[in-house]
């Protein structure tokens, strides 16, 4: 950590700031190279200098990526209007499976289908997945300095990346021929006592017959407390919503003979049990601790290397490593059965001999416990390519790549401790849940509780393909690829739970292996040579693959795509395809990645309920399947402007969620199957005795709900809409402008819970896409300095959680931003995010805000600065 403020020290000293402000998202033509051995491959497509044909490709160039004002790869997909925030990501939420981010990493979220539905690739190609249950792949992983371009084919991509690719693919481009140094320096903060900064670094070197890079970054933020947002609060009715307040307070609740007394803050005994109220309750907010960003410091490093070793053949080599490690406050809640065994008992009506006390830890500890988690991944590439004849290249290279996730919770409440404290006769150990003081010796063994969940994957990939040129037909060329792919996958899981002298591991590992054979034909029908009126232009795409799962059999998915110019300012396009995920192994274990019953307390119908959750993966899952297909346009009218539209319609079946914590899952009927409320006794004892791994205290005399949030196949999502932008480039006098806008309009998004029940639609409703999104900006440039303004857009919505729904209120961000090129070589500037300081919209739920949705980030100012050498 030292030397991490010494480099940043450094830095600042040479410069305050810099960013370079231009639009977020453009659409990307296909790159024109003036040789054919200079063709690139664009994402969607695997033939050298083709586009997809009939697809809608987003991208971001170097200077974009460096415009954004945020410090990750992975935020910065996160303002792409097609990118949903639902699933893993930084903020928390526990939507899709969210719940199960313990080291708060992020992945990438197409459509709002969940991240496994997104497919990630560094140059094409897979990295290992992330996570404790291998449930994501974190692009931050990437330093953003590095980036040529980003692209995003939000359509689908399986016949060419993989079955799995249902809602698009994500593909992050290196600058592997970058010549010189580059450094850029970027210092961020809050008005409360949230920072951020970033140093980083790109060197390369170019020569005859080859080349090399080498890029990283460092990145650190201070962790966001809730004490610094007013907003933050669990009792909301000041703003028209509900007491969310827990009863977990020190001093707590006594529960007993269907009546609850509130311990007076001195503390109750026996003598003085008669000051006891029957009705009431303490209720309390200790969120004032929450971490609501973690506190993290991520370290990138990436390079690549390539060399001609003769005309014909090239061999080339990448590696990258990310580390990242921080701290999650967690709360040390108690809700205790207590016995008139115990010498400090107090029993609030004649006739008492058992009861319930909620209390709480946090005001004894200080704050919250701060429980460390760290992750890291790397992956390696070694290949070859050649020319065996024409204008054909065989490209053959082997990765291998691994990551670990461990959440190390090595305190909390040990349920074997704190029966035994609460059981214990002797007023020298035994537990005082009444507000009197205690033993620190007893507190000590009740706090001794590991909950370590430690997963690990490998991933390694074998592929061979060729492209080129098979005939030259009027229209252009015929080209084709072909090629063949052999990966494994292996997944470990680990969770550590008990006490530190004596932990119990609970560990599962599994792999597979997938076999593909994929080919693509790019058919020109009619190209510049016999073009004639209202038919400038059409272009076929063929391609399809194949896959054998070692452990859910084979499959076969097609992608058609055909592109039609009637004019040359006009482009219409469509394609067709079909995806076939299969289940990933934590999705199929019972016992991986930290499965078992938890104590959870989530929103009712009219207050905060305590029950059972069950978490965990499901051996009967069926593989998830999708048919997607688009039709669009692109104009260009006239000189600096260009608009397009696209069409989207995804048909997603048996798509795989967790379940568990869920906002809204106790009072939405969409899943009602899934939910026992009041549940008798005897099915409460049934499932503490099932064998599942109990991984909280659980109060089996306060359980009032059971939710099975183990994974299911979920039965259909329907999903259509709109992609659409405008860019528009113009002059005044000496100033140069730009204009833009992008975004996404979901028409419907159709969900059927369970097979065979009722289809509902769900778009604008919490925990699924909003109906809008859309991000617009205006640039202006003139001799050295430049400034942007940038307008991000999120339609209200429906909180669905409560009986009467709540309209959650638009969600309007503004981002601003200044810059002076010092010289050619130098530039600095400030940018503001959340220019006038937004707070989230209201959302009646606990933390009165959906981390789904909205930043809890106030205003940041940060000041950048960058230079090249």
């Amino acid at each position: 950590m030292k030397a991490y403020y010494r480099a940043w020290a450094t830095a600042t000293a040479l410069a305050s700031g810099l960013v370079w402000s231009t639009q977020a998202q453009a659409q990307v033509k296909a790159p024109q190279a003036e040789k054919e051995d200079q063709a690139i491959i664009v994402t969607g497509s695997r033939i050298r200098g083709v586009a997809p044909v009939g697809s809608n490709i987003i991208a971001l160039d170097a200077s974009k990526i460096a415009a954004e004002p945020v410090t990750s790869t992975n935020d910065l997909l996160r303002r792409v209007p097609q990118v949903v925030s639902l699933g893993a990501n930084r903020n928390g939420g526990s939507a899709q499976n969210g719940s199960a981010n313990a080291t708060r990493g992020a992945g990438i979220n197409l459509r709002g289908l969940s991240t496994n539905a997104t497919l990630v690739l560094f140059d094409g190609r897979r990295l290992p997945p992330q996570g404790t249950q291998g449930q994501y792949t974190d692009p931050s992983v990437i330093p953003a300095i590095a980036l040529e371009r980003v692209e995003v084919v939000a359509d689908g991509a399986s016949a060419v990346y993989g079955s799995d690719a249902i809602a698009g693919v994500v593909n992050f481009i290196l600058r592997r021929k970058f010549d010189g140094l580059e450094l850029r320096a970027r210092s961020g903060f809050t008005g409360g006592n949230f920072k951020e900064q970033q140093i980083s670094g790109i060197f390369g070197r170019k020569w005859d017959s080859g080349n090399v890079m080498v890029a990283g970054d460092i990145t650190h933020n201070s962790a966001l407390i809730g004490g610094d947002l007013p907003w933050y609060q669990d009792n909301n009715t000041y703003r028209g919503g509900r007491d969310l307040r827990v009863t977990n307070c020190d001093t707590g609740t006594i529960t007993a003979g269907g009546q609850t007394y509130a311990i007076p803050s001195t503390g109750v005994t026996s003598a003085t049990a008669s000051s006891l109220v029957a009705g009431t309750s303490n209720k309390c907010f200790y969120n004032r601790y929450d971490t609501v960003i973690p506190e993290q410091i991520r370290y990138n490093i990436l390079g690549s290397f390539s060399q001609q070793i003769s005309p014909a053949v090239r061999i080339f080599a990448d590696g990258m490593y990310s580390w990242r490690d921080g701290k999650i406050g967690q709360f040390t809640n108690i809700s205790a059965t207590v016995r008139n065994t115990n010498p400090f008992f107090v029993a609030p009506a004649a006739g008492i001999t058992s009861e319930t006390v909620t209390w709480s830890l946090v005001p004894t500890n200080g704050g919250l416990d701060m429980n460390p988690y760290y992750g890291y991944s790397w992956n390696a590439v070694a290949g070859i390519e050649a020319r065996p004849f024409g204008d054909f290249k065989a490209t053959a290279y082997y990765s291998h790549g691994q990551s670990a996730d461990v959440a190390n919770r090595t305190v909390g409440v040990n349920t074997a401790a704190l029966n035994a404290a609460l059981a214990d006769t002797n007023p020298a150990t035994a537990l005082n849940v009444f507000g009197g003081a205690n033993n620190p010796a007893t507190i000590a063994k009740i706090r001794d509780n590991l909950f370590i969940i430690i997963g690990r994957t490998r991933l390694d990939v074998l592929n061979v393909q060729t492209d080129g040129t098979l005939a030259r037909l009027p229209g252009g060329a015929l080209r084709v690829a072909a090629g063949a792919e052999y990966r494994r996958e292996y997944t470990f899981t680990d969770l550590a739970t008990g006490q530190a002298a004596s932990p119990v591991h609970v560990t599962d590992a599994g792999s597979r292996n997938v076999k593909a054979l994929f080919g693509e034909l790019f058919l020109p029908i009619v190209g510049r040579d016999n073009a004639m009126p209202l038919l400038r232009q059409l272009s076929l795409s063929v391609a399809g693959r194949y896959e054998k799962y070692s452990d859910f059999g084979s499959t076969s998915n097609p992608k058609l795509g055909v592109t039609w110019k009637p004019a040359e300012m006009l482009s219409l396009r469509g394609s067709y395809g079909t995806s076939f995920r299969a289940p990933t192994f934590t999705e199929v274990s019972t016992v991986a990645g930290g499965a078992g019953l938890y104590y959870d307390t989530l929103p009712g119908a009219s207050g905060n309920q305590t029950g059972i959750g069950i978490a965990g993966g499901n051996p009967n899952l069926k593989p998830e399947t999708a048919t997607t297909w688009s039709l669009g346009a692109e104009i260009n009218p006239m000189r600096g402007l260009r608009a397009s539209i696209t069409y989207f319609d995804i048909d997603y079946k048996n798509q795989i969620i967790a379940l568990r914590g869920t906002p809204g899952i106790l009072t939405n009927p969409l899943y009602a199957s899934f939910v026992t409320l009041n549940p008798s006794a005897a099915q409460v004892s049934a499932l503490v005795g099932s064998g599942l791994p109990i991984n909280s205290v659980i109060n089996t005399n306060a359980v009032s709900f059971i939710v099975d949030g183990r994974r299911q196949n979920l039965g259909r999502a329907q999903v259509r809409g709109l992609d659409f932008m405008a860019s528009y480039d113009w002059t005044i006098g000496k100033v140069k402008m730009d204009a833009g806008v992008s975004g996404t309009y979901y028409g419907s998004y159709k969900f059927q819970a369970v097979p065979g029940a009722a289809v509902a639609s769900v778009a604008n409703t919490l925990n699924f896409p909003q109906k809008f999104r859309m991000q617009g900006d205006v640039g202006a440039k003139v001799g050295i300095f430049a400034t942007r303004f940038t307008w991000n857009h999120l339609s209200g919505y429906w909180n669905t959680g409560l009986t009467n729904y709540q309209h959650v209120s638009a969600y309007d961000t503004f981002d601003l931003s200044l810059t002076a090129e010092v010289t050619r070589n130098f530039r600095i500037g400030v940018d503001a995010r959340n220019l006038f300081d937004r707070n989230p919209p209201f959302v009646d739920t606990t933390r009165g805000y959906d981390p789904q949705s909205a930043s809890p980030l106030p205003r940041v100012v940060s000041v950048n600065a960058g230079v090249k050498f």
